[in-house]
């Protein structure tokens, strides 16, 4: 049931954002790096590359929690949603986590993208949530919170 629901949630984003298609979501598609971020290397927390609908793996803690996730567009409330779809690599901390308790159906962070076209976004980051107690959320990633610029611009 929960699979189902996440799928017709990213297939309403998918309908949303073939409407939004064309200079907007190629704006949204990219690098995009922290404001002040330590490194030039765009390590785990510094740096998202955002290519909307696409499977890709993402780095939640260093050497720690890789997922493989999905960013999907609401383009009417100008949002992208970030989903985990499955684990890629954990490390030892990692492996000790309920994998299946993570709610699925919640995205793990928001990207306000209202402030694209003056070159930044910004995200809100949940963490991982519960499906059998709401209430209880894992801030793992919490570092990624903030506003990003687009890398090369």
């Amino acid at each position: 049931m929960r699979t189902l629901a996440v799928i017709i949630f990213w297939a309403m984003c998918s309908t949303v954002a073939a409407a939004y298609a064309g200079e907007e979501s190629n704006a949204i598609n990219g690098k995009w790096v922290k404001l002040h971020a330590k490194s030039a290397g765009c390590g785990c927390g510094e740096c998202i590359d955002i290519q909307l609908g696409v499977l890709q793996s993402f780095c939640v803690e260093s050497n720690q929690i890789y997922l493989n996730v999905r960013y999907l567009l609401d383009a009417k409330l100008k949002r992208v949603y970030l989903f985990w779809e499955s684990v890629v690599e954990v490390g030892s901390g990692g492996a000790a986590l309920p994998w299946d308790k993570f709610d699925k159906r919640k995205p793990l962070a928001e990207l306000d993208i209202s402030t694209i076209k003056q070159g930044t976004i910004r995200m809100n980051w949940f963490g991982l949530r519960r499906w059998d107690n709401p209430s209880k959320r894992y801030s793992l990633g919490d570092g990624y919170a903030g506003t990003y610029t687009q890398a090369n611009r």
